[in-house]
């Protein structure tokens, strides 16, 4: 009889268990339902109105689109303009220096990528913050390093102390006044903006000869509301390298699209550093199709800076100017 009872129970369980999982199941595709029923019309509906209002918005993407050109471009006599050097090509010579700067125009290559940071007495230094923490840092402090000690052919170069922006500026004016510059900010706090903002506003010469770099599309959007003459790019980080997002086309196509479509017009930015494990053709036309040049790193390798100028032909951000075609031909 106890055994019969037992049978009872167990048959009593699973007859409960399905049931508790159909109601789940039918529960999930209610939910479901209301969600396509709903949830995507209202998001369809909002999409499209931050696309209209995005119209209303937006920035001026350059006030003078001659003047960016005359940047990107180079003249007859220098040999490549494809090249930009990061860190005034940081594995050649002591990074974000002086010398480095030099160094680059004597090879031909005038296009510089710089890093800039704030100090704790609010100046605006030349310094690559995954080296030294200078917003812990005053400039009194921090000029009384010499920076080429931290390269490794530093003993080849004459000592040299942090530049702050403005004397980075009058060695512009004195020395290097075919450089283009490429301004990288890490710091994008209001401080700094504001910072920037007033000085180029008082050095007209910088502005017209510089591109500042920032991956916070409100700092950028920030400062050129504040200056609208001053040319900006996005730096995009590799966030599609995140697993949920490159789970899904779908999902990869609607980032892009937000971020070239919606985002880069309000902002209006000029240029877009991409990383090259996230280009293609395809990817570069579309930048191109809204009027967004789009500029790739990090390149380092001789065959790699061949594709990007025969076949892709875009110009990507470099670590070593040794490496260029152009000088191993000559080789």
């Amino acid at each position: 009889m106890s055994y019969w009872r037992w049978l009872w129970l167990a048959l009593k369980m699973i007859y409960q268990l399905l049931c508790c999982s159909v109601s789940l199941i039918l529960f999930c595709f209610n939910v479901f339902w209301l969600f396509c029923n709903l949830a995507i019309p209202w998001c369809t509906l909002t999409l499209l109105i931050v696309c209209i209002a995005s119209k209303f918005v937006k920035l001026q993407r350059s006030p003078n689109e001659k003047r960016l050109l005359s940047l990107l471009s180079t003249p007859e006599d220098r040999p490549s303009y494809w090249a930009i050097a990061n860190r005034a090509a940081g594995f050649d010579a002591p990074e974000n220096s002086k010398a480095a700067i030099k160094k680059c125009l004597a090879r031909g290559y005038r296009n510089v990528l710089l890093d800039a940071g704030l100090t704790s007495c609010g100046e605006i230094v030349l310094a690559n913050p995954k080296r030294m923490n200078v917003a812990q840092q005053s400039l009194d402090e921090l000029q009384k390093l010499n920076i080429t000690e931290y390269h490794p052919m530093g003993s080849q170069y004459e000592p040299e102390s942090m530049a702050s922006l403005r004397q980075f500026a009058e060695f512009l004016d004195a020395e290097a006044d075919q450089a283009t510059v490429f301004l990288r900010l890490h710091d994008t706090s209001a401080r700094m903006l504001d910072q920037l903002q007033k000085f180029m506003t008082t050095d007209e010469a910088f502005t017209q000869r510089t591109v500042v770099i920032s991956r916070s599309p409100l700092a950028i959007y920030q400062l050129r509301k504040l200056k609208p003459e001053i040319i900006c790019g996005l730096w995009h980080e590799t966030f599609l390298s995140l697993a949920i997002l490159k789970s899904s086309t779908l999902v990869t196509s609607i980032y892009g699209a937000i971020l070239r479509n919606i985002i880069a017009p309000v902002i209006g930015i000029s240029v877009v550093f991409l990383s090259k494990e996230e280009i293609n053709l395809h990817i570069a036309d579309l930048w191109r199709n809204v009027g967004v040049r789009p500029i790739v790193y990090m390149v380092n390798s001789p065959n790699e800076k061949r594709y990007f100028q025969k076949t892709m032909k875009i110009q990507y951000l470099t670590d070593s100017l040794r490496s260029e075609p152009h000088l191993l031909m000559k080789a």
